[in-house]
């Protein structure tokens, strides 16, 4: 009897430890459990384990499973099938991944834990079963650390791939933990992350459709808020793949139907990808239905017209011209008159060569919010452009005038620019002048470009020793361009220097011996000097090589 007794207290000890093992909110929270099944391309791709963790039907899983699925489904523990919707995001490090079903009332979602685990305690493990059968294993915490602010816990346990992401719950059923992937090798222990993770696990403008999102090739989310969302249509519209842009575009209107920036991207999508100008014209539409900012439609549609006439497109529908599209940038401006539109419209004249109207435009920038150097030179690119120089260099100098003593560095490519349009302005030793500013400013980082530039406005100006040091310094620092040394030839003999031009000229013979320019300036110096079996060889060698006048020389010395 006493044996018996003891039997049973035995038994009943036994069973009590059980129950601590396995508390009721633990057992329950098996409901959360989910098995996922990923396939590509409609072929199986691979199985495993998920788990419910938020009130609007997002799961938690392996990312491992995910890599290459195009499309996936989650069973749970009652074998309803429900198929993932979205990628929400993914955390390669970490080995898991953030996935949304449609939500209905039967999904059980874990809350997180609220307890601070410690060393010694135990979590609780579950697998995926139909019903009731996962297997709920207790794991006990053998150290805890810190990994980017969230807990990262030893555990007494062999690391196994098939515990990777699988759900760790304190004793009253809250999700603490995660399970990490661990080296197969390991038969001791394996480590989990804390489980406020999940929160972190939010698609991101940063990361829309990037890095391993298209890997999974199953849609992205997108972000929360109007303004996030419209980050990553931008972003998607900028990276070309039509398909991937067009279904975060349907996301977006979607999420967001009352907002008219969806449907001006709409317009745009169907025009610019699809040249469906009728489905354009209806999105343009409805955006003008949702707003009061008829001049941001306006301006859109004529921003969309104009760029796809000017891919080349004139022909696909009637509104596809340049004048449509201007008309939509004038009635922009009618309606508000912003420095914006403006600045688009100038460039628009401007491409079509409209250059007065242009400058127009720019200059009237100067008492706006946009005024900078930039519309200045471009205003007196224009004005250049109408052979205005006085006025291009006037405006030049307003451009100049927007810089400190401080920012001379940013001010000289404009500094630059003045000196070549005072060379086209025949104002040769003010443009030499811009340029010896510019040389002060920048020294030493110059070119042989640079050199030569200056060389040429220092021959017009008739200030022939600076041009002689300048081609020089070009020759110096590029030795291997023949022009140098051909212009270095003409300047010689122009100022009378014979010898110095024959050796400029024989180098330059050298680097390019098939160019006849450098025969016939040889030819020319050794008329010069007294040489005519020289210069008859060079002048019969240049006119060989298609020089138009060398022949005509030849004939002047036989």
């Amino acid at each position: 009897m006493k044996r018996y007794i003891l039997f049973l207290a035995v038994i009943l000890c036994c069973m009590n430890i059980a129950a601590q093992k396995r508390p009721k909110d633990v057992e329950k929270a098996r409901e959360s459990m989910a098995s996922v099944i990923t396939y590509r391309d409609g072929k199986l791709l691979g199985s495993g384990t998920a788990f419910f963790v938020g009130e609007k039907g997002e799961a938690l899983s392996a990312y491992q499973l995910f890599v290459g699925a195009d499309s996936a489904v989650l069973v749970d523990t009652k074998g309803k099938v429900r198929q993932v919707e979205r990628i929400i995001a993914a955390n390669e490090m970490f080995g898991c991944v953030k996935v949304r079903v449609a939500y209905d009332k039967k999904i059980k979602p874990l809350a997180l834990s609220e307890n601070k685990v410690s060393g010694d305690e135990r979590l609780y493990m579950l697998s995926y079963g139909v019903k009731k059968s996962g297997a709920i294993d207790a794991v006990k915490v053998l150290d805890v650390d810190s990994v980017y602010s969230y807990p990262y816990y030893t555990l007494e346990a062999p690391g196994k791939s098939d515990f990777v992401s699988l759900p760790l719950l304190d004793g009253d059923g809250a999700l603490a933990a995660i399970m990490q992937p661990s080296s197969a090798r390991d038969t001791i222990r394996c480590y989990a992350i804390g489980a406020g993770i999940s929160n972190s696990l939010v698609s991101q403008p940063i990361n829309y459709g990037k890095g391993y999102y298209p890997s999974m090739r199953i849609r992205t989310e997108l972000p929360h808020g109007k303004d996030a969302a419209l980050s990553c249509l931008y972003m998607q519209s900028m990276i070309g793949d039509s398909a991937s842009y067009g279904m975060a575009l349907d996301d977006f209107i979607a999420a967001y139907p009352e907002s008219y920036e969806g449907y001006l991207s709409k317009a745009e999508f169907t025009a610019v990808f699809q040249r469906d100008m009728a489905a354009a014209e209806s999105a343009w539409e409805e955006a003008f239905s949702l707003t009061d900012n008829d001049a941001d439609v306006h301006f859109n549609k004529g921003k969309v017209i104009n760029a796809i006439v000017q891919s080349g497109d004139t022909v696909s529908s009637g509104l596809l011209s340049f004048d449509n599209a201007l008309l939509e940038i004038d009635k922009a401006i009618g309606l508000d008159n912003q420095p914006l539109y403006v600045s688009y419209k100038a460039d628009m004249l401007f491409s079509k060569g409209d250059f007065a109207s242009a400058s127009e435009c720019y200059e009237s920038l100067a008492s706006t919010s946009m005024r900078s150097p930039e519309y200045f030179a471009k205003a007196s690119q224009c004005q250049g452009s109408l052979n205005n120089y006085d006025r291009s260099i006037e405006l030049l100098d307003s451009a100049m005038n927007c810089f400190s003593e401080t920012q001379k560095k940013q001010m000289a490519p404009y500094l630059l620019t003045r000196a070549i349009v005072k060379m086209n302005a025949k104002r040769y030793r003010e443009a030499v002048f811009d340029y010896n500013t510019y040389e002060e400013i920048m020294s030493p980082a110059l070119n042989a470009s640079f050199y030569y530039m200056r060389e040429q406005a220092e021959v017009e100006g008739k200030m022939y020793q600076q041009a002689l040091n300048d081609i020089e310094n070009a020759i110096y620092l590029d030795p291997s361009n023949p022009l140098y040394y051909i212009e270095k030839g003409i300047l010689c003999y122009r100022v009378k220097l014979f010898d110095e031009g024959v050796r400029a000229l024989e180098s330059a013979k050298e680097l390019a011996p098939s160019a006849p320019d450098v025969y016939y300036l040889l030819g020319l110096i050794y008329v010069q000097i007294g040489n005519k079996d020289g210069a008859g060889e060079c002048f019969g060698k240049a006119a060989s090589l298609g020089h138009p006048t060398a022949a005509e020389e030849l004939k002047k010395i036989n």
